[in-house]
């Protein structure tokens, strides 16, 4: 090796230990929450009006908790139930005591916790919150839960010991798990109301959205099974015999895919009844006839009706002409390209929308022929709606088995959703004026929800769904995706009041759609007080030999601070503009190169700015490289103060720049910045 070539070594392998340093303090990111957030959450325990009122409490763990408060002993106002060796965090009372003087209704509630993961990091377990089938399906209130000492004189009149209880209930032949999952909270989850609609929009159940509790061990889950009486939904053969389901399923000159739709439903469904509504806007007279000639066939061994009215395509239009047509107690709006695989998938789904207390019920979908996840529940974000773990590998177990149970989400996917057919009613059916083509699913889900109603996935099973088969992508149509625009803004509009807001996705989780796991919002929490970073003008334009596209950049978000915050919400303040996405060049070390954002005046194209960027640590991001060097600190963000730009509308781009030699790579998005 020459002398070039060793001192070349010598700056890379310095800037590659650099890297190192930087990507060790960064890829902690719930340390670095949970500091940031605990500083915060200190100074507003301590800004808070202090109440006279106090409440006393105690301690104790679960495997002393039965014996507690069977003891016969006076009990104290609130006992706070610990399972483990683990411990409070260091703010866990004073924040539970205040929890309890706020809501004087609220008689048990739980807490969010961290649990030890891998390298002595810790990670966050941040539950939703009251979620009845969540409940049903594993015990997720995991390691803290509190009671308010009254509510256990409904429990046990007459404070009768554990002497007493046991000779009448053979509560020794129980575990300690058991009773307090199916004796303890059960029974309070059923006299509070959890298993009824909310009133008022309030949850019977509390959800004390902070971690109090440091497991000393990851959690087993209490299986479901603990609890052996129900009104809880589960699976019972003669029950579903009863109810006819009405299967309302969209399609034009789309007839291979909803024959094999059709068939698999046929193939795959047994021991419930059901018809099938086939709505048509207007196929081919060739597809029309196979359609015709396939319900023929069907309805040999079945029950099968074909509404054929030429439309101009109108997604809720035509589902809601369905279920006019329909004689079925429950609705199934099903797309032509869902694929059955599943034995008992119709009774299991039925099983739930039968509830009183239920919305819609979606199934986990699949993409074809694989154990790749398309849809396992949807999460709503600032920016609206979105498919969480989306394209992940459903072999695994996200999340605290998010994809594997049964689940409370805030909405399911149009592609399979089960509604009462008097709920739907109640609803108005699918909004055909705002929603004719998107959100009209979540748009039904939303109003469900806001009525009180629990929506449900079954992530205990799943479909195949040959996403956008019937119609396209959206996103690559121009046309379509300014409707797309336009049906999003509706929603954000249409529930103002649900802006950001989802009860069964913790709000100290990530805000990123880009971002399909479940990860801390480390952001927002920096956001909070962000660093700003100055802006310079460039003496001249960079070099056009400079750009090159092995410098992927892409731009998640560039718009004012508070738009982040707040969306189209937000008020004329604007503090400052933030810039985040992700960048990397391909088939290179990315730890020699220093990435600065760049900002080109869309008027002026000799007009350049350049700021400094934050690296951000994109797991995701390094998941999806393949053959990359140093690639976990792909992803940048900026904040810039108002007034470091002229009022104007900037492309966005970036400069890379080799700190071990004269290298330079520039390359622009298609993003834009817009300054007012």
């Amino acid at each position: 090796m020459g002398i070039k070539e060793s001192v070349k070594q010598v700056l890379v392998d310095r800037q590659e230990e650099q890297y190192r340093k930087k990507l060790l303090a960064k890829e902690d990111m719930y340390a670095d929450w949970f500091r940031l957030h605990t500083a915060e959450l200190k100074r507003s325990l301590q800004a808070r009006e202090k109440k006279t009122e106090r409440l006393s409490s105690e301690t104790v763990r679960y495997r002393d908790l039965r014996a507690k408060i069977l003891s016969g002993e006076e009990l104290p106002e609130l006992l706070i139930a610990c399972g483990g060796e683990g411990e409070l965090t260091e703010y866990a009372a004073e924040v539970i005591e205040n929890f309890f003087l706020d809501n004087p209704d609220i008689n048990l509630a739980y807490g969010d916790e961290d649990i030890p993961g891998e390298d002595g990091k810790r990670l966050p377990w941040l539950k939703s919150d009251w979620a009845p089938d969540t409940f049903l399906s594993t015990f997720y209130f995991g390691n803290i839960f509190v009671i308010r000492t009254s509510i256990l004189l409904l429990l046990n009149p007459g404070a009768r010991t554990a002497q007493e209880m046991e000779g009448k209930s053979q509560l020794a032949e129980e575990d300690m798990r058991e009773w307090i999952y199916r004796r303890l909270c059960m029974r309070i989850a059923q006299a509070e109301g959890g298993f009824t609609p909310r009133e008022n929009g309030k949850f019977p159940i509390g959800h004390i959205r902070e971690v109090l509790f440091h497991a000393d061990k990851p959690p087993v889950p209490w299986n479901s099974n603990l609890i052996s009486t129900s009104l809880t939904g589960r699976f019972n053969e003669a029950s579903a015999k009863e109810r006819l389901v009405s299967i309302i399923i969209p399609s034009k000159d789309n007839f291979p895919v909803l024959k094999r739709c059709v068939e698999t439903i046929e193939q795959y469904t047994h021991n419930a009844p059901y018809e099938l509504i086939l709505v048509d806007n207007g196929s081919s007279d060739e597809c029309r006839a196979e359609v015709e000639a396939l319900v023929r066939s069907f309805n040999e061994n079945g029950k099968a009706e074909y509404i054929y009215e030429p439309m101009q395509f109108n997604f809720s239009r035509m589902c809601n002409l369905g279920a006019r047509h329909a004689n079925g107690e429950l609705l199934l709006f099903l797309n032509d390209d869902i694929e059955i695989r599943r034995p008992g998938w119709l009774s299991y789904m039925s099983e739930k929308a039968k509830l009183p207390y239920v919305g819609a019920v979606g199934m986990k979908l699949l993409y074809p022929n694989s154990d790749v996840i398309q849809h396992a529940g949807v999460v709503n974000v600032r920016v609206g709606p979105i498919h969480k773990l989306q394209y992940l590998n459903n072999t695994e177990e996200w999340y605290f088995g998010f994809n594997k149970g049964v689940r409370n989400v805030i909405a399911v996917t149009g592609a399979c959703l089960m509604m009462r057919t008097a709920l739907f009613e109640e609803l108005g059916g699918f909004d055909e004026e705002q929603f004719a083509v998107s959100f009209n699913d979540i748009d039904l889900c939303y109003r469900a929800f806001e009525k009180g109603y629990y929506n449900v996935v079954r992530n205990n099973m799943y479909l195949y769904h040959h996403e956008s088969l019937s119609r396209g992508d959206d996103r690559k149509d121009t046309v379509k995706s300014l409707r797309l625009s336009r049906e999003q803004m509706a929603l954000l509009t249409k529930h103002e009041e649900l802006f950001g807001v989802d009860p069964f996705y913790h709000p100290y989780l990530t805000q990123n759609p880009a971002v399909t796991r479940f990860e801390i919002g480390l952001e927002d929490e920096q956001l909070r007080d962000p660093v700003m970073q100055s802006v310079k003008k460039i003496g001249k334009p960079y070099p056009a030999e400079w750009e090159d596209g092995v410098l992927r950049l892409g731009v998640e978000y560039a718009n004012a601070l508070s738009n982040w915050f707040d969306g189209p919400f937000a008020g004329q303040e604007k503090k400052g503009y933030y810039i985040k996405g992700y960048a990397f060049v391909i088939d290179a070390n990315n730890a020699v190169y220093e990435r600065k954002l760049l900002f080109r005046d869309e008027q002026r194209k000799d007009v350049v700015y350049e700021t400094a960027v934050e690296d951000v640590y994109r797991e995701d991001i390094a998941d999806n490289l393949t053959d990359q060097k140093n690639e976990y600190l792909t992803g940048f963000s900026a904040v810039i103060p108002v007034g470091s730009l002229p009022k104007g509308a900037y492309e966005i781009g970036m400069i890379a720049a080799d700190r071990t030699g004269r290298g330079r790579i520039v390359n622009w998005s298609d993003a834009c910045l817009r300054v007012e």
